[in-house]
């Protein structure tokens, strides 16, 4: 039996199971009558209903109705997420405070907890400012950003070191950096997070506190990026196991380059480590590094084994 919806959609009912069939149309026009099978941020499977072939379409070359239509039928079937930071995850960045610990988390409203998602760990710079919120930088901000969320949607954590004083890169390496760590065991067990793309990624002393963290649990992250501050040679061991893109401007006044280019010199075999050094713009490379596509696209890729 077969019923006309509105023009649009077939509901195509076969013994007790419902098969969606549509004109699907492509943003240049063309069109193909199939049933839909499922879908991801950046795909859908369909399969024509008239010899059973099937077949993954992106999204993005789909036409603007079809997309909306295929983001409703995802948020029909999601399962809510539930737990202790489940009202955290707003679409807008939610400050909360864990054993002492002030952060910040974001999250889509309409994740679905059926699904695993990339979690994103973003440290701070040293910052006379000890106020919540106040350590949203580029290095966080850019994944949250709508347009690169929709193409990677996950869960973003960016705890604030409120001791940023105690002495380069210490925040990190001290009692904040040791309860941010337990934050990120504690979102792991609460939250649909896939354990296999945890990335930390940070700045200045936040890109100390990056590779800090990745030496203090290397099966923990899938990669690191660190801008204008990592960790010294004797860490190579580590990343040449674990994907990490260093960045540095070689005018850098207040972190010396010599620190990313001894880490790179010691990694310049190694097939998972990155290095981009930039002429000029001294200590103020951030968004210049986190607003790069390249730098997206090639963190959501590594994947831990």
């Amino acid at each position: 039996m077969k019923t006309k919806i509105l023009g649009v959609a077939t509901v195509w009912i076969i013994g007790m199971g419902t098969v969606l069939a549509r004109e699907w149309t492509s943003t240049d026009g063309r069109k193909l009558e199939a049933d839909f099978v499922s879908a991801t941020a950046e795909a859908v499977t369909v399969k024509r209903a008239a010899d059973g072939r099937s077949f993954t379409l992106p999204m993005k070359g789909l036409s603007e109705a079809d997309q909306a239509w295929v983001k409703e039928e995802m948020a029909k079937n999601a399962k809510p997420v539930e737990g202790p930071y489940a009202a955290l995850l707003t679409g807008e960045w939610a400050l909360s405070e864990d054993d002492g610990l002030p952060f910040a988390l974001f999250g889509a409203k309409d994740l679905d907890a059926s699904k695993k998602y990339p979690l994103v760990v973003g440290l701070h710079g040293r910052s006379p400012n000890a106020e919540n919120g106040k350590q949203l930088g580029p290095f966080s901000k850019s994944f949250s950003e709508p347009a690169r969320y929709e193409k990677n949607p996950c869960i973003i954590l960016a705890p604030l070191g409120y001791q940023p004083f105690g002495g380069q890169g210490t925040a990190w390496s001290s009692e904040p950096g040791t309860k941010a760590l337990a934050l990120i065991e504690k979102l792991v067990e609460s939250l649909p997070i896939d354990e296999s793309r945890i990335y930390v990624v940070g700045y200045s002393m936040g890109g100390f506190g990056a590779c800090h963290f990745a030496v203090t649990e290397p099966k923990r992250f899938a990669a690191v990026v660190a801008g204008a501050g990592c960790t010294g040679v004797d860490s190579a061991d580590v990343f040449k196991r674990l994907p990490i893109w260093l960045h540095h401007a070689a005018d850098d006044p207040t972190v010396e380059v010599q620190y990313s280019r001894d880490l790179a010199e010691a990694l310049k075999r190694s097939e998972t480590m990155k290095y981009t050094e930039y002429p000029t713009g001294g200590h103020g490379i951030a968004g210049t590094i986190f607003n790069n596509d390249e730098v997206h696209e090639w963190i959501f890729q590594q994947k831990r084994e």
